[in-house]
Parts: C-alpha cells; structure tokens; sequence
C-alpha cells in the first residue's frame, strides 16, 4: 500500500529525487498534487521549501487568517508579540525558537485633551492588544493598541539583529482599526494603511501619521502612509522595482506608482483573469509576480479552515492560507493549496529560469537541495551567501558586482 500511495501522489523520498524530477517537467507544469498533511510533514522539505514561513497558526480572531484578500507582509514567519510588563515586550518565533524582550520608550500624543479622562471612566478598560503587522530581513514593525477609547495606535520598529527598538510613530483616524504594513525591499520605505477588513469608508477617510521618530541610523528611512483613494487596491513591493516604485492591482489591472507622487509609470490592463485581482506576492529576487484571484468574489473567506489533530478539537490549528502562493526560496517551484470538498491538496509547479547566468543557475540548485536555514553555514564568502539568501542589495545584480542598486 506503501508504494501505492507513493505513485498516487508522485513523492520525493530525496531533495535530489525532487530535484530531477524538477528538471523531467516543462515550465509551469505541475510537479505535485498531495494532501496538505503529507507535504507539511515531509515533501515541504523534500520539495525545497525550508525557509521559516509557519503554514500553521494558533486560532485568534484579530489575524483572521481565513481571508484570502488579506496579504501575507510577515514573509510567512509567525512572531508572537506579548506583554511581559506594562513597558516591556516578548517577541517569540513559533518556527525558530526565538525570543527576546524589548524595553518599549514613550511615544508622545500630540494635542491629547485629558490623560486623567481615562481614569475616571467608569467604563474603561485597560486591556493592550499587540500584532505584527510587518517583516522583512529582520525588521519588525508592531502595532499596539492601548486603550479601547484611544483611537491612535501605536507602532514600533524593532531590528532583530541588534534586538533594539529602532523607532515608532502613531496613526490617527477615525475609528480604531488594524493596519497593513508593506516594508520596502531595502528597508528604506515603510507604507501604511488600514488592513482590509476596513474598507467600508466613511468620508473624510484621512489617516494621518505623526510623530515619527527613528535612531539615526535609520534615518534614510521614511514612513508614509497609503492615499486613501487606493485603499481598496492590492499593494505589494518588488525586488528589481526597488524601494520608490510599487506594483498595484485593482480589478484586472496591474500598475507601476511611484511612492512619493504616486503617478503610474507603466500599466498593464484587461488581463485575462477569471476575476479580479484579491491579493498579489513577488518572488524573494523580483522575477515572479503571483496573483491570487477568488472565485466567485463571495467565497473570500472559508467556513470550516481548521486542520483537526488528534481526538480534541481544540488542539487542532488554523491553516494560514495568507502564506499560500508560496515561493520556494530556490525560486524553481512555486506551491499552490486548493481547498477541495473533503480535504486540502498542495500543488507545486516548475518555474522557468528567468536569468541565464551561472550564479543564478547555482543559486537555484543549491537552495533545493541545501536547507534554507543552514545555507549560512556553508564555506562561502559572505556577498555569495548574501545573494544566496536574496539580502537586500544583492537580488538582482548577484555577486560579481559590488554596487548595490538599493
């Protein structure tokens, strides 16, 4: 029954095996269709995808991680944020083991009427809410929510690396909401807007950022917020783009705007899509642009998205379907989930070579058949291992020149 199965769902019993069966399929042909069990326990590994994104997420109402229009701006990566004291923070990683704590400073709130309001309140409640809303090469952004009354939430950049608070600014509208986060491919953009789930506008629709405040060596950095003529369209940065120019979808249309004005550069319209465009992610070097269309529109969000584990119900996990596309980080197979009746099947397709360079043909062998998570540990020069891991400045142009186009 063993080889039964086997030949049934085309499994990899080796990254090697995966690998040539990789190179026996045409472009875009797919190279897999198993259930999502089997491939989370072993043909993810198997198949080249060992980065840290978490396909699996705890079951808090905040994430809403069932609905399909809402982007995927953590890299896959689930962080925890908690409160360990009133001015201090925990971050924890599910897929890493990884923990620190953070001393949160004061953010200032200009013109606040009454501080002592609060206090008197007989309704007031004092409960803190926290999220990450936004990754990317070790830059977390974390929004806070301090008071149920207090509509301006609060935002802190924390550097994983040096494991300090880089900055933070606050958010004022009109009524209190989550925000998206959107980091730019060098880090040196940051844009912000209410998350999608509040799209039902009310005029005037004007959120407006105030007291930014970064460490100077960030200071290159700036933090700008969404027009709210493009709240309803889907935003999403790429790596041969760069830091100033963003790709927006709306409907069938795909665009090229410029961050500061806004203007579109280059559009491409009436793409053949069965519908509209919900959601959009781009490949870790820029070359692939996936789009995520649901259809029909009224099915953005699934009734039953629980993937159930042994006898309790409450054990069981939420699928993180904000993950879904997923690139591989070799960037030579791209993996696709389909909910069907009865069960969940992940489907992965062959993508094409983009870049006929011996550093991109190696980069692409060596990231399928290395673990992400250890590519650091091979005996490199360190602008190769750079590149390797898609390191801002080094995406596009590889390791044979230095200049970095960021």
């Amino acid at each position: 029954m063993g080889n039964s199965n086997s030949s049934k769902y085309n499994l990899s019993h080796s990254r090697h095996e995966h690998w040539r069966k990789i190179s026996d399929y045409e472009n875009f042909g797919q190279i897999q269709s198993i259930p999502y069990s089997k491939w989370i326990k072993s043909q993810r590994n198997l198949g080249g995808f060992t980065d840290y994104a978490d396909f699996t997420t705890c079951r808090e109402s905040r994430l809403r991680h069932g609905v399909l229009v809402k982007p995927d701006n953590t890299g896959g990566r689930y962080l925890i944020p908690s409160f360990k004291s009133k001015f201090e923070l925990v971050i924890v990683e599910k897929q890493r083991w990884f923990m620190s704590n953070y001393k949160l400073p004061r953010v200032p709130v200009p013109d606040f009427e009454d501080p002592h309001w609060f206090q008197r309140s007989s309704h007031n409640r004092n409960r803190r809410e926290c999220s990450v809303i936004g990754y990317h090469d070790n830059l977390l952004v974390v929004q806070i929510n301090t008071n149920r009354y207090y509509l301006s939430p609060r935002f802190y950049l924390i550097d994983l690396e040096t494991n300090e608070i880089v900055g933070h600014f606050l958010i004022f509208y009109h009524c209190r909401r989550w925000y998206e986060c959107y980091i730019s491919p060098c880090k040196k953009q940051i844009l912000m807007r209410p998350d999608n789930l509040t799209r039902i506008v009310s005029l005037p629709d004007n959120y407006i950022l105030e007291n930014v405040c970064l460490k100077s060596a960030y200071t290159n950095m700036e933090v700008n917020v969404v027009p709210p003529t493009l709240r309803a369209h889907v935003i999403c940065y790429n790596s041969i783009a760069g830091d100033n120019l963003v790709l927006v979808a709306f409907h069938k249309t795909l665009e090229i705007r410029r961050t500061d004005t806004w203007e579109i550069v280059r559009s491409v319209q009436n793409l053949d899509l069965p519908t509209g465009i919900q959601q959009m992610k781009s490949s870790p070097l820029g070359d692939f642009v996936a789009l995520r269309c649901v259809s029909p529109v009224h099915s953005k969000e699934y009734s039953v998205n629980v993937d159930v584990k042994g006898c309790y119900w409450p054990v069981s996990e939420v699928v993180n379907l904000q993950v879904f596309p997923h690139f591989s980080p070799s960037e030579a197979t791209i993996a696709v989930m389909r909910n069907c009746t009865y069960s969940r099947k992940v489907m992965t397709y062959k993508l094409p070579i983009c870049r006929f360079n011996l550093q991109y043909l190696c980069r692409r062998a060596i990231l399928h058949l290395v673990s992400f998570r250890d590519v650091h540990k091979l005996p490199l020069p360190a602008n190769i291992v750079n590149f390797l891991l898609a390191k801002p400045g080094y995406t596009h142009i590889g390791v044979s020149d230095r200049r970095h186009p960021c």
